[in-house]
């Protein structure tokens, strides 16, 4: 190969490798872009150590190439074409780097980049992974003892959706939720606007009724069943001075389900009002005194200032209630046990009355699935009209 080919061809692939070499640092660029909000302003005076190494190499040194070549590419002059993608390429690899290293050396992203990794590990091991083994043993007839190995395609599934007592939990947790939307919060937040001043009494009132809230959902259950008892229960002593004899509340199906919501209730009316009264206690001061300045009474600044501006504390409130209803269990389970006639079962007790407690992984595991998708469901709706308020607003 002459002189003249073995150049021609030199630049030839030159010119590939800063097209080349163009297109990474262009997509590489458009990566970085999306970050760009976290990169602090470049320094005008650390530009030379910001640089790439290629890049502070100094314009005479020739360590970066191959011996031999160096010389002969050297003579070559160098057209527009080439010129201007040389420093283009120059230009961008600069910008590159320094949107690279200012994007990994921003505080949030080395925050992020050393408490994710753990986060997503728990999160991995505790949530997903339970999902998608349950998943699996769905499709299983399988008591919970060794390899499952008998499968049965989606018969699970199939008696899940067949069986009454499934549909009547699920009637049971949603009347839990208008219970706890409709009867609860508006209570809480009540309450919560009458003790939300920093007062000793107000103090005192909101510890008292935050105090249930604290006590396990277990120990709750088993003292309410003690007060429910027609024997020698609350209930019962109350019966007796009017001279009359104690029903079975937790033995009637009627009596049971109305003792299992004001128990529900009283359990979580604490937590919303606590929500409440921080929120009441964010609104500044001097909003409430320019509307007192303005002629408003106690009334007219709480229905058109104080309840507009805890509209969010209200609708985190309703969130809670819709999440804690569909999980509610260890309540229900100290306290009636689902009965009577199954006739209180929630979902999830229902899924460890007849799944977990039978020995029925495979069923258990379907009804998990099940409950899974129909929880999802109502957290996309409850986003959606959510926003399309909003929207509206």
């Amino acid at each position: 190969m002459n002189s003249k080919s073995k150049g021609g061809f030199l630049f030839r692939r030159r010119s590939e490798i800063n097209l080349y070499s163009l297109s990474l640092e262009h997509f590489a660029i458009e990566f970085l872009s999306l970050a760009q909000e976290y990169s602090p302003a470049p320094d005008p005076n650390s530009e030379h150590a910001m640089a790439s190494p290629l890049d502070q190499a100094p314009s005479g040194s020739n360590h970066s190439r191959a011996p031999g070549i160096a010389s002969q590419v050297e003579q070559q002059p160098l057209s527009g074409t080439e010129e201007s993608q040389d420093h283009g390429s120059t230009g961008i690899k600069q910008n590159g780097w320094r949107r690279l290293r200012g994007f990994f050396g921003s505080s949030s992203i080395k925050a992020c980049l050393l408490f994710l990794p753990p986060a997503l590990l728990l999160f991995t091991l505790f949530v997903t992974w339970p999902v998608v083994e349950a998943a699996y043993y769905s499709f299983y007839n399988w008591n919970g003892y060794g390899a499952p190995s008998k499968w049965i395609a989606l018969e699970n599934f199939v008696r899940v959706l067949n069986d009454p007592i499934f549909y009547h939990s699920l009637f049971n947790n949603l009347l839990i939720i208008l219970v706890s939307a409709f009867i609860q919060v508006p209570l809480a937040l009540a309450l919560a606007l009458l003790i939300s001043d920093k007062s000793r009494s107000s103090v005192v009132f909101r510890a008292i009724f935050f105090l249930p809230y604290i006590l396990g959902e277990i120990v709750a259950g088993l003292i309410w069943r003690y007060m429910y008892d027609g024997n020698y229960g609350v209930v019962a002593v109350v019966y007796r001075w009017f001279g009359k004899e104690a029903p079975e509340v937790l033995a009637t199906e009627g009596w049971a389900t109305a003792a299992l919501l004001l128990v529900i209730v009283w359990k979580y009316f604490g937590f919303h009002m606590a929500l409440f009264v921080a929120g009441r206690q964010g609104i500044g001061d001097d909003v409430l005194e320019a509307a007192k300045i303005d002629g408003a009474s106690r009334w007219q600044t709480t229905r058109r200032i104080v309840l507009p501006l805890m509209r969010n504390v209200a609708v985190l409130s309703l969130f809670f209630s819709i999440l804690g209803s569909l999980q509610a269990f260890a309540i229900i389970v100290a306290l009636t046990d689902g009965g009577p006639s199954n006739s209180t079962h929630s979902a999830v007790s229902y899924l460890y009355n007849f799944g977990i407690k039978r020995m029925r992984v495979g069923f258990g595991s379907a009804i998990g699935v099940t409950l899974f998708i129909i929880c999802v469901l109502v957290m996309v709706i409850y986003k959606r009209l959510l926003m399309r308020e909003k929207e509206a607003r």
